[in-house]
């Protein structure tokens, strides 16, 4: 069965302990973590056990170590490398689930579009990268998720299937966060681009961010969960079929739409 975690920051920013507790007093089942932008103290990686003790009632989903692999300055690669291999070691302590990151943009930062994203160079890149990664993390035990989105690298799940059957490992798998499919051009078509994720993908799919949106000034701007055009209502059961042990996470969503949207997505749940 599907179980329901929010990123943890989305929450707020607090010690571990009144983090866990707030996220288990919303009643979710875990959590996305990124340590600095949740945790409002330096985390002393050497001493775990705080961290450890204060989430062992919630899943550590997923450890966020997003970083940008095809950044045009070398030394920007490097050290999110380095990063993202010290997050497996404390995934490993932690008992989280994965690992996770995008695939990049060669803007550097912000990671918005620019045509040679979407190139075979890109990509190829990318593979390089991921590869090397997912070979530390075997010899660990660990799992990395990548994760597309239509101005990035891995644009279409087309092009995640690519670097998945490309590294060709079981320490590899996917978050698909539909809402960073789209565009004003294709949002209209995001029930057709769940099904092309959930056909060439379903395998290997481990979390579903969900997001929703509403058009604003020719722009898809995030709204809380039932209150936009993603059609949840046909999502949650198509989720549910294909991809019943995936976690979904709330991602963006904060304040008080954070009660609503876990009512409103729990009840679709029981629906099926």
């Amino acid at each position: 069965m599907n179980k329901i975690g929010i990123r943890a920051h989305d929450v707020g920013k607090f010690d571990p302990i009144t983090l866990a507790t707030h996220v288990k007093n919303l009643g979710f089942d875990g959590v996305q973590l990124v340590f600095k932008k949740a945790i409002d103290a330096e985390v002393d990686f050497n001493r775990l056990e705080e961290i450890k003790q204060a989430f062992e009632d919630l899943e550590i989903m997923m450890i966020g170590a997003y970083f940008n692999p095809v950044h045009p300055h070398p030394i920007e690669v490097t050290q999110g490398v380095i990063y993202f291999e010290k997050m497996l070691q404390f995934a490993q302590i932690l008992g989280a689930d994965s690992i996770g990151s995008e695939t990049g943009s060669y803007m550097g930062s912000p990671w918005n579009y620019v045509p040679e994203n979407h190139t075979e160079t890109a990509l190829n890149r990318v593979i390089d990268v991921f590869k090397g990664l997912v070979d530390v993390a075997s010899r660990m035990q660990q799992t990395v998720v990548i994760e597309g989105a239509y101005a990035h690298v891995a644009y279409s799940p087309k092009r995640i299937k690519q670097m998945v059957d490309a590294i060709d490992s079981s320490y590899l798998k996917v978050t698909i966060d539909l809402f960073n499919f789209l565009n004003i051009d294709n949002h209209q078509d995001h029930l057709k681009i769940l099904e092309e994720s959930i056909s060439l993908l379903k395998k290997d799919i481990i979390i579903f961010h969900l997001k929703d949106y509403v058009i604003s000034n020719h722009e898809l701007k995030q709204v809380g969960l039932g209150k936009g055009l993603m059609a949840y209502e046909k999502i949650i059961p198509m989720i549910q079929k294909h991809c019943p042990s995936a976690h979904l996470i709330f991602e963006g969503v904060t304040g008080k739409d954070i009660e609503t949207s876990l009512s409103y997505i729990r009840q679709l749940m029981e629906r099926t």
